[in-house]
Formats: C-alpha cells, structure tokens, sequence
C-alpha cells in the first residue's frame, strides 16, 4: 500500500499523467466528436474501429480520459496528504523532530570561532538535542509552508472539479426566436434525455454492423422510457426560458457601411410558475444579455452564446403576365388579375388568382451567385436575392414548370431560366433571428472556481513570501555552526547567511562553506 501511495504521490507519476491528459485532449480537438459510425469509417477509414473502441469519438467522458482525471485527483490528493505531514512538523514540532545529521545536512552554512551568547541570540528558542547537543533555532515566513499546502489543495478541488463535472454534468441545446418561451425541464429529465441521444447513437452504431444484434431491443426499450420520462418533465418544467429580444450589432466603417459582425446580442429572461397558486403565478426575472463569450448564470445552469441564426420568413414577390410563352398560349387571364403581390414562406405552397397550378419557393438565395458549376448562395445577408419558383400540378402530384425571382434591375436573366408564362419580380424579404444557446450544469465547477482562487493565492504566498529558518549548533570547543534553511534555492542564500553571521559575531570572520 505505502509503495501504491508513494507512486501516486510522486511528482514523476503527476507529470506523466498531465502529459496523458495534454496528448487525450489533442487527439480531442484533432477528431471530431460524437458522429455516427459511418462517418468515421468514411473519414478514418484506416483507423476508425480504434477510434470507436477506445472512445475518441467521445473523448471528455470516454473511460480513458476520466481515468487519467480521476488518477491524477488522486495523486495530488496524496500530494496534500504527504506535503501535510511535512508542513505540520516545520510548524508544530520543528525542535522535536530536528537532529545533529540534519543540521549539518543543510547547504547554506558558516563556521564561527566564537559561539555567540544567550544575550544576542534574543528571540531564539535554545534547547539540547537528543544526544546533549545544545542548539538554537528561530524561523520566520511560515506563511510560505502554508501557500504551498492551498497550492496543492487547489490543484486537488480543480481535479475533483473537473471530474464531478464530466461524471454528473450535462448540456442541452436550446433555440428560440424572439418573443418565444421555451420550458426547460428538471435536471433529471435532461440527464433522461442526454442519456436517450447516447443511447439512440449507441444503438444505430451497432445498427450499422450487426441489425439483428439481441442488445437492440433492450436498448430500445431504454431509450422509449428515458423519452417519457424527459417528456414527463417538459410537461412540468423547472422554468421557462423567454428569449425578449434578439438582434446583431455591427462593426461600420466612416461612411456607415457594414464591415462585420460585432456581437450577436440575446436579452433573455427566466419565468418561474408557482405550483398550487391561483392560475398557477408566474415570476419573471429580470432580463439579462447573453453574448459570445459573455455567459449567465441562473440557478444550477449556465447557458452560453452557441449559434446565431439568420431565418428568411416573409419573401415578397410581384407576379407579371407574359402572353406568347410556348406552352401556355391557351392561357389568357383577364387584365385585372395582373400583376399580383403575395408573401410567401419558403417551401409553403402558395396560389395566384385565375391560375389552376400552385407555386412554391423551391429555394431562396439572399446573396445569389452564379459559377461554372451552378448557382450558390454566398451568405445570409440580403445583397444579391433570388428565388427558384417551382410550380406544380397538387392534383397530379408533378411539377408542370420553373422560373426564377430576382430584383427589378435583373429581371433579363429571369427570361433564359423560365418556361411559365409569368416574370416573377422580388420585391423584399422579412427575417427573423434564431438564437442557439448551449445550457450547461456543472456540479463541480464551484470547486474548480475555489481550487483556481486557492490555487493563486497559494502561488503568492509560495512565491512571493520566503520561509527562513536559522540555526545555531554550539560545539564542545567553544566554535558554533551557523546555518540557513528555506524553501528558496541555496545559490540565493548567501547574502543571508552574511547577515546572520554579522547579527551574530559582528567583529568575527568565519569559514564560509556553500
């Protein structure tokens, strides 16, 4: 057992597995995390059965990665144990646990003709050792012995910390427009649905390999009552999450031209609904702004700026008859139906007056661009818009033709890419923002932000305050060993000891010897 403690506590031991840790976190970063199986086997197809067997698909809670955490907790915590002992006996029981062999055994040291007197050895503690001999010891800075103690005390609550996070924390996705109140349910419930999606990802893995593998079925049973019970919870949630406004600031140039995105800005706001109340009282809080790399807290959760969409809801097109289109020469509206304004959604039906078809926004390009190799779209902002209008026969279930939407200024192009007897103009577009928030809890993280408070202020006392203690070894001749131990190296201890030697025999000159 001493020799399993001795190996953990062992600063060997500790920089190995902070190297393991450092080298599982990179191969972290370098794969991707938590894909489905076929995606590995596309993207490593040399190497992907490793990478599934050993967890790297699902590195921070893979049983590697929380193993080398948990042994490292462990060695600093031995650490603690064993540096206690040491600091305990330099502060408690330095006279009782001191000898001749020990003194002598320091490297910071002089040698005095004369011993000096009681007198001038004021404020020192002078005692007999075990075997007769008579010494006196003083010592200051003992803040230092306890800095390095919290130092290592701060390094065990971050480990413990990180640990409790990774074993019992979880995180959710949640997204909402504004205006829109999204419940989120007790932590249980998200740990049932955490565990679902583990499941479910689990299961289509070995779905991939084996279909007719007898653990399916009992996974799926699992992951059914792991739903009802997160449904449960979404029925009754803890609180409600009131996204109240949403919008972007910019970065602009003189002139007023946007150069970029500045912030993507989400002012959120928690309602609580107290249960057995008249109508079932709902609390608001008061609103808080959430942005990249500006998180909140509320209650347990923590929730984080993730993702920020971009939502096209209400294009807005104007319809013109074209008379003389091959195929639709039959087609004869009367002159008042035309032109016609409508908005639409992208991917909704929609129908125009004294036309039996129906059209739809097959797809809409705010900022349309043409290659060799087709049509993309070049961002979400509105700079270049387009709409490929597909229109459709709802009783026959078939599409009868295609045209294509654009600005006033380019409507030519719309005439080589249309075979409908109609040029359809876009006239403007409404948005809608999405935010993505990521909700964390974490039940170790108040130990991480204690262990990181300890672990700098152990690094101040440490560094900054210098444990000294002098020593006094009176010989049978009538000479006196001085010496100087610290927790400072001994190249640096030299001026200290030239001025204990001169606090003690002011007009004595001594062997020096360091």
């Amino acid at each position: 057992m001493k020799r399993i403690i001795g190996l953990l506590a062992s600063l060997k031991t500790a920089i190995f597995l902070i190297g393991l840790l450092t080298l599982l976190a990179i191969v972290g970063t370098l794969i991707p995390q938590r894909l489905e199986a076929i995606d590995y086997i596309q993207k490593f197809p040399r190497c992907w059965q490793y990478i599934m067997g050993f967890g790297f698909d699902d590195m921070y809670r893979s049983w590697l990665f929380v193993g080398t955490l948990a042994l490292l907790s462990a060695s600093a915590m031995f650490c603690v144990v064993l540096r206690w002992k040491a600091t305990s006996t330099k502060l408690f029981s330095r006279i009782k646990q001191t000898s001749v062999s020990e003194i002598k055994s320091f490297k910071t040291f002089a040698i005095l003709e004369k011993a000096p007197t009681e007198e001038i050895l004021h404020g020192f503690a002078i005692f007999n050792l075990e075997d007769g001999t008579k010494a006196a010891y003083r010592s200051r800075g003992k803040l230092a012995l306890i800095g390095g103690l919290i130092l290592h005390l701060g390094l065990v609550l971050v480990f413990v910390g990180g640990l409790l996070g990774l074993i019992f924390g979880v995180e959710m996705t949640i997204g909402g427009k504004e205006g829109e109140r999204i419940p989120v349910p007790a932590i249980d419930a998200i740990r049932a649905a955490v565990k679902a999606d583990n499941l479910s990802r689990q299961a289509r893995s070995i779905r991939q390999f084996s279909p007719n593998d007898p653990r399916l079925n009992e996974m799926r049973t699992e992951i059914e009552e792991l739903h009802q019970k997160y449904n449960e919870g979404m029925m009754k949630p803890e609180f409600k999450l009131i996204f109240d406004r949403l919008w972007v600031d910019n970065y602009s140039d003189e002139k007023g031209n946007v150069e970029g995105v500045k912030s993507w800005n989400s002012r959120v706001s928690f309602q609580e609904i107290t249960p057995g109340t008249f109508d079932e009282v709902a609390t608001e809080s008061q609103p808080m702004l959430i942005q990249v790399n500006y998180p909140i807290t509320y209650k347990d959760y923590g929730f984080f700026q993730s993702g920020w969409n971009k939502n096209w809801t209400k294009i807005k097109l104007r319809i013109d008859y074209i008379e003389g289109i091959e195929g639709w020469k039959d087609y004869k509206p009367e002159a008042w139906v035309f032109p016609q304004f409508v908005e639409v959604r992208e991917s909704e039906p929609f129908d125009i007056k004294g036309f039996d078809f129906s059209f739809v926004v097959n797809s809409f390009m705010p900022d349309f661009r043409v290659m060799s190799g087709g049509f993309y779209n070049a961002s979400n902002e509105l700079k270049n818009p387009a709409a490929m209008i597909v229109c459709f026969d709802k009783n026959a279930n078939c599409e009868v033709g295609h045209t294509w939407a654009f600005t006033a200024d380019k409507q030519e192009m719309a005439k080589h890419v249309s075979d409908l007897p109609f040029v359809i103009t876009f006239e403007g577009a409404e948005s809608e923002y999405e935010s993505i928030l990521q909700m964390a809890y974490d039940p170790g993280k108040p130990l991480v932000w204690l262990g990181c408070i300890l672990f700098c202020l152990g690094m101040m006392m440490t560094f900054y305050i210098a444990y000294i203690e002098e020593w006094v070894l009176f010989n049978n001749d009538g000479t006196a060993l001085i010496a100087i131990n610290s927790n400072r190296p001994a190249n640096v201890l030299i001026k200290e000891l030239e001025e204990f030697k001169s606090r003690l025999m002011p007009d004595s000159r001594g062997k020096n010897n360091e």
